[in-house]
């Protein structure tokens, strides 16, 4: 039945499109009869989500307000954002606050100036959360706000756990434990260039850890794992049982736990941190005032859509729980039930996680910190991590197993371990120096690894080879020690 629901739905969607024309296809803010305007909204969010907030949005009074007769969704990858913005898109939302502070420091985004919208801020929206910002400012300029909060952690298979006799994980070190080195892994994660979340997954890691140290537990976290090329496709392997556990954003973890009784979100005790997916004006916005009204409604009562069990996403305004649910909205986001009812009343679980997830102990994180190395970050954990991931597995299960069947000690399981896990040494393509991965290079080079292409493309063969290397070198070190 869900997948004639999705069919259908993407099959609405599809008809909204093709009625709405194309970006400036003679839309109008006039207000006059038979005219009225399409927003353009790019966005990382499902059609489910889309679905939802049309059919509700359209229905409000601000729509009728601002004559914004259809919501137009574009759904791309990161990298497509650029090329529909500069076509006159009118909003971004959705993706993660690495995708939009990339974009606001390439000029893409506009300042809101909507009073509506920035009285919002400090009271009921705030400005930080478990001190992470929830707000991109500039001077008194605002670029983004939090649309929606999310934690980090990973999502478990409880049955796939007991299957393969593993215990709880309860922090990143746990699933980057010997216990974990299966096959066929039991654990997913995302290829970074591919996954905001699992982004911000990895940032989290090296700022709980340390440099160098959160490196050795990725690396080990990646030996230990299945790569899959989003972040939906682990938390849908977890779901099925494919795998019994993997990096998940809470949401996720929320849906999981909605379709498969079996499965649980965790936070990692102290070692995660509270983020806000932001909603933003876009630069060449065709329809700025409609468009900061639209965002308005999103910040207000569209957070009702975040309530959807079918969604399951905590809200940026507490003041949701209270609010109750009208026609309209028990309509579209509750097949119908709960009208009258508070927010709260009708989703009691995601209240309390939403409680549970304002009041946790995150880690002390530092968001510019984290954006001076992250593309660097990207490239460097798909080229080491992700390309030779397999030599990576092969080179730690046959290190556990011959530690497992005491063909080497624990002194000597602990020296390939600590191999394996070292930095790379590999050859600098602008000066032909022998170098490591530190922060510091990471920072140096962040910038011109997106810009310089040809740059990017020595570096990642580069560090690809040097991993391959180091792998393999460490394999034939074990055969040594094992004869």
């Amino acid at each position: 039945m869900k997948k004639i629901v999705s069919v259908g739905i993407i099959f609405l969607l599809a008809l909204s499109i093709v009625a709405s024309g194309c970006i400036g296809g003679g839309e109008t803010s006039t207000g006059t009869s038979g005219e009225g305007i399409t927003l353009v909204v790019v966005t990382r969010h499902d059609a489910t989500i889309q679905y939802m907030v049309k059919q509700a949005f359209l229905q409000s009074d601000i729509a009728k307000q601002y004559n914004i007769k259809d919501l137009k969704f574009i759904k791309v990858p990161e990298s497509l954002w650029p090329s529909y913005i500069q076509k006159g898109a009118d909003v971004g939302w959705g993706g993660g606050p690495t995708l939009f502070d990339d974009l606001y420091k390439a000029g893409y985004l506009a300042p809101i100036t909507d009073k509506k919208v920035l009285d919002l801020l400090g009271n009921p929206i705030p400005t930080e959360l478990a001190g992470m910002p929830m707000v991109r400012k500039d001077g008194d300029k605002v670029y983004w706000i939090a649309a929606a909060l999310s934690s980090f952690g990973f999502t478990v298979n409880k049955k796939q756990l007991a299957k393969w006799n593993l215990k709880m994980p309860e922090k990143w070190e746990d699933v980057a434990s010997e216990d974990w080195a299966l096959d066929p892994p039991q654990y997913g994660i995302a290829d970074p260039t591919r996954s905001t979340s699992n982004t911000r997954i990895y940032q989290i890691i090296l700022q709980a850890f340390g440099w160098d140290q959160g490196w050795r537990i990725m690396t080990l976290i990646a030996a230990n794992s299945k790569v899959y090329m989003a972040s939906d496709a682990v938390r849908d392997a977890v779901i099925n049982g494919e795998i019994a556990a993997g990096n998940t954003i809470d949401f996720y973890g929320y849906t999981a736990m909605q379709q498969n009784p079996d499965c649980l979100y965790v936070v990692p005790k102290g070692e995660s941190i509270i983020n806000g997916d932001p909603i933003a004006l876009l630069a060449k916005a065709q329809h700025p005032e409609a468009a900061q009204a639209f965002i308005y409604w999103v910040l207000t009562e569209g957070q009702a859509v975040w309530m959807s069990p079918d969604v399951n996403r905590l809200p940026i305004n507490p003041q949701i729980f209270d609010m109750k649910i009208t026609k309209v909205y028990a309509d579209v986001i509750f097949k119908g039930q709960h009208e009258g009812q508070t927010y709260g009343e009708a989703r009691p679980a995601l209240k309390k996680a939403y409680q549970d997830a304002t009041s946790a102990q995150g880690i002390p994180f530092d968001d510019k910190r984290a954006l001076e190395t992250v593309s660097a970050l990207q490239y460097y954990f798909k080229a080491t991590l992700v390309d030779p991931n397999q030599q990576l597995h092969n080179a730690w299960v046959a290190i556990v197993q011959a530690y497992r069947s005491g063909k080497i000690t624990k002194e000597q399981f602990e020296q390939l371990k600590d191999e394996l896990t070292a930095p790379i040494q590999f050859k600098d393509p602008e000066t032909g120096k022998t170098v490591t991965f530190t922060e510091e290079y990471a920072k140096s080079i962040n910038d011109r690894i997106v810009k310089d292409r040809n740059f990017q493309d020595q570096l990642v063969q580069a560090w690809r080879q040097a991993a391959m290397d180091k792998y393999n070198k460490v394999l034939q070190d074990l055969k040594q020690i094992t004869g």
